[in-house]
């Protein structure tokens, strides 16, 4: 592009500065629906239905068909299904509250199943396309914060008294708030999808699968050790979460990084699961376990990242269909292997993670290429991540990591530059109102709302004349 400076490459750091505070409802809103949906059981307890299915299995059911319906109904428009959303919910949830078990209380319970399925899919495109890496990190470092205490805690501590009930109370009134505050213009997606666009987007599907497959044996392992050391899986949750968060402030790279530690410290689990009689490995099992919760949070970024980089609605649609009908095959594979041939899960386990390390592995240049990359890498051999002036290496495209469109790019280079509204206009031979319309997308874009920010993020010095 012949208009572009030379610009700094974007940071891929967390950074604080850049949470902005009239998008915290759409980061609390997934944290609060992720951490309603993980302690159900604890929060809103069901019965069995009489037909010998336990009521948590059919309501499982419901939720994912209406999260289903939701998203494949979600449009720019989406304000209608939200409010209609959050209405089920709070039909179902309010009476499952105050009513005993029994016929009526399983009733309000799917009622309640179905609107938060609709309600997840609503937080889920919040959490995608209005927050920046560093609002999606941060959310996700409270919700690994806020389970992994509940899930440390003694049995019967919480269970036996009012803490419980009224922290679901609490979660699900800030959640239903946080939803109906949500704007249909902090909310956009790519109008289309390339194929390249495409290539991305299933590559952080696959990883967001997969790692879901790898934590059910994970789980399975732990409880195979008795459950007996939650200290030390505290202690195993803990790093997790300082890795979470620490890795972004050391590496550029921190996704790719990040993948690699949890990889590892899934295949070292799995390893010690086949020696968990042993005290001293279901010991070690349970800080390696703890550790790799590290992909939960991670995979839900990547998955993120993605779709706010390469997905129109139409692909995550799309997208929305295929987890559908692979996630039951992640998640009842280690299940099955479980109740048929016991004897041989640690073995099963221990295929499953080490294989998927292994060819996660082997495809990680194309991996890397479509989704990890600090920019777009080309095909060749040579380096885009390298420093201008480095041998054979190409100028730096900053704006690539963000899915600009070729005018955005023109339009943020001059801004760089200190024009105007008006002189963009007349160097690119469009009307200021259309300028106006691109630089609100491209703000949009980058997570940024002003001239300052743009200039703070990409290392350019701001001219004190700059309009905003």
């Amino acid at each position: 592009m012949d208009r572009m400076i030379k610009l700094q490459k974007p940071k891929g750091e967390l950074d604080l500065g850049s949470v902005r505070p009239s998008r915290l409802r759409y980061m609390l809103a997934y944290v609060f629906e992720m951490i309603l949906f993980v302690f159900r059981g604890h929060f809103f307890s069901l019965g069995d239905t009489g037909f010998g299915v336990r009521g948590h299995t059919l309501a499982l059911a419901l939720h994912g068909v209406c999260s289903l319906v939701v998203m494949l109904l979600w449009r720019p428009r989406f304000r209608g299904l939200i409010r209609v959303s959050a209405a089920v919910a709070a039909a179902g949830f309010i009476p499952l509250f105050l009513l005993p078990e029994g016929p009526a209380r399983l009733i309000a319970g799917l009622v309640a199943y179905a609107g938060l399925g609709g309600s997840v899919t609503a937080a889920r495109c919040g959490y995608a396309f209005a927050l920046n890496d560093s609002e999606r990190l941060i959310g996700m470092a409270a919700m690994l914060f806020v389970t992994s205490f509940i899930r440390c805690t003694p049995d019967g501590v919480l269970e036996n008294g009012p803490v419980l009930p009224v922290a679901g109370i609490v979660l699900f009134a800030g959640m239903c708030i946080c939803l109906l505050r949500f704007r249909e213009a902090d909310l956009q997606a790519v109008e289309e999808s390339s194929r390249r666009d495409a290539r991305g987007m299933y590559w952080a599907l696959a990883y967001f699968i997969l790692y879901f497959a790898v934590d059910g044996c994970t789980w399975d392992l732990l409880d195979l050790t008795g459950r007996k050391h939650d200290g030390l899986l505290f202690l195993g949750l803990t790093l997790a979460l300082g890795l979470f968060l620490l890795l972004p402030l050391f590496f550029r790279k921190t996704a790719w990084v990040s993948w690699n530690v949890f990889f590892f410290a899934a295949t070292v689990t799995a390893v010690l699961g086949l020696f968990h009689e042993k005290p001293a490995a279901a010991a070690a099992l349970n800080v390696t376990g703890g550790v790799s919760v590290l992909g939960w949070p991670l995979s839900i970024c990547l998955l993120g990242n993605a779709q706010s980089r390469f997905a129109s609605y139409r692909l995550l649609k799309k997208c929305t269909v295929i987890f559908v009908l692979a996630s039951p095959l992640a998640n009842f594979a280690d299940v099955a292997v479980e109740r048929f041939l016991p004897g041989a899960f640690p073995v099963f386990a221990l295929v499953l993670t080490a294989g998927s390390a292994f060819v996660l592995l082997m495809l990680s240049p194309f991996s890397y290429r479509d989704l990890f990359a600090c920019v777009d890498v080309p095909e060749g051999p040579s380096d885009a991540c390298a420093a201008p002036g480095e041998t054979g290496a190409p100028p730096r495209d900053p704006f690539a990591p963000y899915g600009l469109t070729p005018r955005q790019r023109e339009v943020a280079a001059l801004l760089l530059q200190a024009k105007t509204r008006r002189q963009i206009a007349g160097e690119l031979g469009l009307s200021e109102s259309t300028v106006k319309t691109h630089t609100s997308e491209l703000y949009r874009r980058l997570g940024i709302n002003s001239r300052v920010e743009l200039f703070r993020m990409f290392g350019a010095a701001e001219e004190t004349n700059a309009p905003g």
